[in-house]
């Protein structure tokens, strides 16, 4: 498995995982109001209503991400690594999905960026979840 001994090759990992956790809480904030907008003309139907329960449960186990980097506990932060691998697969299913679809070039274009983003943001938090001495599962 690979582990990082930085974030972006010049930062913390502690301070790296708690940027992390503001961006994400950033992008699922955005992320859950355009679904909410533009989801079915404002009325979300049930995938558009599961979109918005799991970013309310992603922003939940970014909380509990940066509170694990406050207090220095891994076991804070494996909800979020858990949390995001699961956006991580659903993220795969989605791509696969567009590209067999023939959906515009530039949303997958646009799903492909965040899922690299997601999969570094997630080797960051699981890097120093790891470093606390949590318990390795890959």
């Amino acid at each position: 498995m690979i582990y990082l001994q930085n974030c972006c090759c010049c930062v913390d990992l502690r301070i790296g995982t708690i940027i992390i956790g503001i961006l994400h809480i950033i992008a699922d904030i955005v992320a859950g109001t355009c679904v909410a907008l533009f989801g079915e003309s404002g009325v979300p139907d049930l995938g558009h209503a599961l979109v918005l329960i799991f970013v309310m449960i992603h922003i939940l186990s970014c909380v509990f991400l940066i509170i694990g980097c406050f207090l220095l506990r891994s076991s804070w932060m494996l909800f979020y690594i858990l949390a995001t691998m699961i956006m991580i697969l659903a993220m795969i299913i989605l791509i696969v999905s567009d590209v067999i679809l023939v959906i515009w070039f530039w949303v997958i274009i646009i799903y492909a960026f965040m899922f690299f983003l997601s999969l570094y943001f997630w080797l960051v938090a699981y890097s120093f979840y790891a470093a606390l001495g949590g318990v390795l599962f890959l």
